[in-house]
Parts: structure tokens; sequence; C-alpha cells
């Protein structure tokens, strides 16, 4: 293997990286360009290292290892919130474009395209998805008046109503007497039962109440 195709290899494999993590950077993620671009050239290095200089042995136990180094990676930008995982997608991002960086450092330009072009129309797509189902869930809210007979605990009860349903917004906040107040959250509509019955036996809380997007009162819990 010539040096010339060396370098037309890890540029290659830098160029599919640098693609998909320029989507991710995009999107506000913590792994963007140089994190993908690297993760690329690195895989792209490894695999054309265990080509040309093990000549004679088992090449592929080099290759076999980046997809166990890869997945200690993944590992790192994937972090948990309450009930809640984050980070998956840019995992899995970081472990495609490590193959990418493989398939274009055994010589196989046309997998690593395709491979980049597939991932990228199903990263950019299902972020158009995603972002139509959110406005779609926003557009149909529904509201809770929430009475608190110790406001000491108006942060843990917002906690835990967003651990019921993570795009829970607080609307509102009034004082009404020594130690109490109504706390009204916007929540989503299909979820507005549980999360206002979850909320009624929360230490704390009084009693709470759902109202339509007319505020008309619907049942009250205490």
């Amino acid at each position: 293997m010539s040096e010339v195709q060396i370098i037309g290899r890890l540029l290659l494999a830098a160029l599919c990286g640098a693609l998909i993590g320029f989507e991710r950077e995009q999107a506000q993620k913590s792994a963007g360009v140089r994190t993908h671009t690297l993760v690329a050239v690195g895989a792209g290095a490894f695999t054309i290292t265990s080509v040309i200089g093990f000549e004679g042995g088992d090449e592929s136990r080099v290759a076999a290892q980046i997809v166990t180094g890869i997945g200690f990676l993944g590992a790192g930008a994937i972090f948990r919130e309450g009930a809640f995982v984050q980070g998956l997608t840019t995992a899995a991002g970081l472990w495609v474009v490590a193959s990418l960086g493989m398939a274009a450092g055994t010589g196989r330009p046309f997998l690593a395209v395709a491979g980049t072009t597939i991932a990228l129309t199903v990263l950019y797509s299902m972020r158009f998805v995603d972002e139509a189902v959110a406005r779609r869930k926003r557009q149909v809210r529904d509201r809770i008046e929430v009475h608190i007979e110790d406001t000491g605990r108006l942060e843990s009860i917002l906690k835990f109503t967003r651990r019921i349903d993570e795009d829970a917004e607080q609307v509102s906040f009034k004082r009404t007497g020594q130690g109490t107040g109504v706390l009204t959250v916007s929540v989503s509509e299909a979820r507005a039962e549980m999360v206002a019955d979850m909320l009624a036996s929360h230490k704390g809380v009084a009693s709470t109440e759902v109202l339509s997007p007319l505020y008309w009162p619907q049942k009250k819990r205490d």
C-alpha cells in the first residue's frame, strides 16, 4: 500500500466522520465534528495498521478491538436524568463513524460513502419527524392547578411533575396564604389525568384540578 493510498483512505474516513459530526453539532450534542472525525480517522488508522503491520498474522484481531473500544467511548456519551436516558443517538453515531473509518481503511470507498449517506439520511429525516411529533404534543395541552399546602416543597413537586411528563412546564404560581399556594402546570392532554392523580398523592399537595384548554374545572382530587 503506497503512502498516497494511506493518506487518501484516512482523508475519506475524516470526511465521513466530519459529515456525521456536523449533524450532531447542529443538534447541539456534546460530541460534534472533532470527536466524530477523530473516531473515524482513528478507526481507519487502526484498520490500515492491522492490514500492513501484521502481514501473515490475524489481521481481524485489531479491527475487532476497535468495536470494543468504541463501546466504551459511546458509553461516555450516554447519561441518565431521572427516568430519561439521553445520548443514545450520539453514541450510535460514534459507533457508525468507527465502522465507516474501518471501511475507508480497508479500501472500500463505496461502502464508506454509502454508509455515510444512509446515516445522514436517517439522522436528518428522523430529526424532522421528532420535531413534528414534539410540535403536535405541544399543541394539545391541558393545565393542572396544584393546591400546595407547603410551598417549601414547590421545587420537588415541579421535578416530580417533569418525571411523569418531560414536557411539563410551569405556567404560574400564586401564594394564597402562609405557606400555601396554587401552582399551574401545563402537561400533555394524554397524561393530564395521570399527572393529576399522582400529584394529588405527593407530600405537600392538598389537591389538584385538571383544567381544559378553556380552563373549565373537570375534577378535583383531595
